[in-house]
């Protein structure tokens, strides 16, 4: 505002003030007319937030009402189911008690009947010189219903003493009320079951009255002369007594043998002290005698309890068209009988955990002795300073495998994208366990057992592995790491000086004990069969198929780019859905030929084999692959592992060699079974290879003791990607059996054959070492 007094002169003070006190009021006018504005268009907003709130709240109280009548229902759900079960057990034990109570009633009432039947015909025989035949006749009929002579002091109803004064044999002494008896899956009553002497701990455990009576599975039919014979046989009546007696197990702990429907019992039940369950011991007994149940699943027809080898003395034979098609096949391995012994199946608990410790060290057992309970490392007295650090080492492999994904992505070279991005996340799960784990690798046993190979990339990952999928089982009342130390302990007490821990975490995943319990948790198991059966639709032999089966399938790598020419392809099984895992580690690794030290001791340990040799006898072959359920043939060898100079091929790899002889190419053709959803047979791509030509083959090194065999192969003959000579082969066999038939199949067609002592076979594998292949998705053949 300009002022002007007229004068010439400028404002005044007293206009100053007067101009900045009008401003003020002039700008206070202003801000309470925008606050007054705002109020207004603000005030319908806060009232409908308000109430908004307030209905959140109302909700969120009326949820948490919901939540808490949930587990009210939840819990009254679960008492009522328990109660449930509760009654219906104990309705099931007064029925089989009033069961038992009546038959015994009926039984002594027809025992009477044959007593007073004998009685009347001994009168009517009487004569005033009694003969022989006539005590004959009453002595048959009491011995045939199981009493003694009637009368006082043993004296017979007619007067006469007991038999045994007449020089014949004593009436046999009254049977025990039977302990309980067996019921067929529809509740009709087989026969008692009367106690026979079993002595030693066994005894004792057994002692005790039965809970329930003997519930067969569906499709089993259990005849009189099997009931005869289970009071002949002690672990048969020993298997009858644990499933009166025993626990009940749920579904979660039910072993592998009850849920593959192994033994003939209905549920899996066991005696604390036995260690096995009752369908167990029975299955061991069957196993022991070396035969073979044919016992259907529950939808079957009936299927006998006692072996084939027991039907004549049932009097019984099975028909052909029930049994197996490999029963006529092969008497050995397969689908049918394994070549090992029974395998103990036990599941690992807290009542049978033998780890033990004073709260600062383990004390027992003695794979465990000293190893302390706290978390080591390189600070911690317990370190062996030997041992090296080892999150470097994971950390710069990662980062190997890291550089290689990231260059495999820029380049486009989608077929290394699964097992580089695999490689990167195992060493992810790796780095976390070794910052969060629970303990040190190192001190996972005790230090007489560590070697620095348990901290090999992929060995380190199944460790971490492992006891992270522990940790997802309901079913454990004990810790993950508790559940593998234990079960270590006992692979370490099988394998005796053969154990390696390294070597026994790396294959892990295929231990028997850690599949049950995957499948006690309802976990899929990679490479194991889906439970589906061959039809002859699906069989590699029948001609309908033949035009609609699938075609072996080349792994194409494309780390190493070229085409590959195919052999043609003869029948192969025909998959299942399964899925095996091919391991595989750092493929840049060099590796070393045959070593020296081995070739020295081969040369000089040379025995020639006898063509009859006894070591090579066998008989029969699997025709079932045991982890896709395919048929296979005799021109199949099933392989654990085999190793060349350039690569291995490990134990999670469902791999064989099958013969091929088609347009005069004689060769082993190397087969495996890709990763992934849908099993896919196939073979690798160049330069992977692990085919044997029979032209090839120099001569074949094996021994009586081991699996494994050293193949000689023809000097510059193979030639490998390097330019080098592969060399030669390493081949670790799945069977003995499957060994031998392999160097029979070899010396009828010539290969010579060097048999020597097993330790050298052993030190050579030991001695040639090269990395695993890497694993291809079968979404990534074409």
């Amino acid at each position: 505002m300009h002022f002007d007094t007229g004068d010439g002169s400028g404002p005044s003070r007293q206009d100053e003030d007067n101009y900045w006190q009008t401003l003020m009021l002039s700008h206070e006018a202003e801000d309470d007319q925008h606050n007054s504005n705002f109020m207004a268009k603000s005030e319908p907003l806060r009232m409908r937030l308000a109430a908004l709130t307030m209905e959140k709240r109302d909700l969120e109280r009326r949820m948490l009402e919901v939540n808490q009548a949930i587990k009210r229902e939840h819990g009254g759900l679960e008492e009522l189911t328990i109660n449930f079960q509760e009654d219906r057990q104990k309705l099931q034990m007064d029925r089989e008690a009033r069961v038992q109570h009546m038959q015994a009633y009926f039984a002594q009432h027809r025992q009477r009947e044959d007593e007073n039947r004998a009685r009347i015909a001994a009168a009517a025989l009487a004569a005033p010189r009694r003969d022989s035949e006539t005590v004959r006749l009453a002595h048959t009929s009491d011995v045939m219903n199981g009493t003694k002579p009637n009368g006082v002091n043993g004296v017979t109803t007619n007067g006469d003493h007991p038999l045994s004064n007449n020089g014949l044999p004593p009436s046999a002494n009254p049977p025990d009320q039977p302990v309980t008896m067996i019921m067929d899956a529809s509740g009709q009553r087989i026969g008692p079951v009367h106690r026979i002497p079993v002595h030693g701990a066994a005894g004792a455990l057994l002692d005790r009255s039965p809970k329930r009576a003997v519930q067969l599975r569906p499709g089993v039919k259990f005849t009189e002369q099997d009931l005869k014979r289970i009071h002949e046989d002690k672990d048969l009546w020993t298997a009858v007594m644990i499933q009166a007696i025993g626990d009940q197990q749920m579904d979660g702990r039910r072993c592998a043998v009850c849920v593959q429907g192994g033994g003939p019992f209905s549920d899996c039940t066991i005696v604390q002290g036995l260690g096995s369950c009752a369908n167990s011991y029975w299955e061991r007994r069957k196993q022991a005698d070396g035969q073979a149940v044919d016992q259907a699943p529950p939808t079957a027809q009936h299927a006998k309890v006692i072996s084939t080898r027991d039907e004549s003395f049932n009097g019984t034979a099975t028909p052909m068209s029930s049994r197996p098609v490999s029963r006529d096949k092969s008497t050995g391995e397969g689908s049918t009988i394994a070549d090992d012994t029974e395998e103990d199946h036990t599941p690992i608990t807290r009542a049978n955990l033998v780890l033990k410790h004073d709260g600062k060290v383990y004390t027992h057992p003695e794979c465990m002795e000293g190893v302390p309970i706290e978390r080591i490392d390189p600070s911690h007295p317990y370190w062996d300073q030997s041992w090296p650090e080892i999150p470097p080492l994971i950390q710069a492999s990662l980062e190997s495998w890291q550089v290689k994904l990231d260059n495999a992505l820029r380049t486009g070279q989608k077929g290394m994208k699964f097992q580089l991005g695999r490689q990167v996340n195992r060493g992810g799960t790796i780095m976390s366990f070794l910052k969060d784990g629970e303990i040190s690798p190192y001190q996972l046993l005790s230090k007489k057992y560590i070697t620095t190979k348990l901290v090999n990339y992929d060995t380190l990952f199944r460790l971490a592995d492992t006891l992270k999928c522990l940790e997802t089982f309901g079913t454990l009342d004990i810790t993950p790491l508790e559940w593998l130390r234990q079960r270590l302990h006992e692979i370490l007490t099988e394998n005796g000086s053969d154990f390696s821990l390294s070597k026994t975490i790396h294959d892990f995943y295929h231990d028997r004990k850690y599949d049950d319990l995957r499948k006690a948790n309802g976990k899929k198991s990679i490479g194991r069969p889906s439970g589906m059966k061959m039809t002859p639709r699906d069989s590699p032999n029948s001609a309908k198929a033949t035009p609609n089966a699938k075609k072996r399938k080349m792994f194409i790598s494309e780390e190493f780019p070229g085409p590959s020419p195919q052999r043609p392809l003869a029948p192969t099984p025909t998959p299942q859905n399964t899925q095996p895992i091919i391991k595989h580690d750092d493929s840049e690794r060099s590796a070393p030929p045959t070593p020296d030290l081995a070739r020295k001791k081969l040369k000089a340990g040379k025995v020639q084999g006898n063509p009859k040799d006894p070591d090579l006898a066998y008989e029969g072959f699997t025709d079932v692959d045991e982890f896709s359920s395919d048929r296979i043939g005799k021109h199949d060898w099933a392989l654990n592992r085999i190793k060349s100079r350039l690569n291995t091929v490990g134990t999670g790899v469902t791999q064989y060699w099958h013969w091929i002889p088609d347009d005069g190419e004689l060769v082993f053709e190397h087969q495996v079974l890709a990763e992934g959803e849908s099993a896919t047979w196939g073979i690798y791509a160049k330069p992977i290879n692990f085919h044997l030509e029979l032209e090839t083959m120099q001569e074949i090194m094996w021994a009586a003791d081991t699996v494994k065999v050293l193949i000689r192969c023809k000097p510059g003959v193979v030639v490998s990607a390097d330019g080098k000579p592969r060399g030669d082969l390493l081949a670790e066999f799945k069977r003995q059996r499957t060994k031998k038939r392999f160097l029979a199949f070899c010396r009828k067609k010539g290969i010579p054959q060097v048999k020597m002592d097993a330790s050298i076979i052993e030190q050579a594998w030991d001695e040639y070492e090269s990395p695993d292949v890497p694993a291809m998705a079968d979404s990534e053949i074409e």
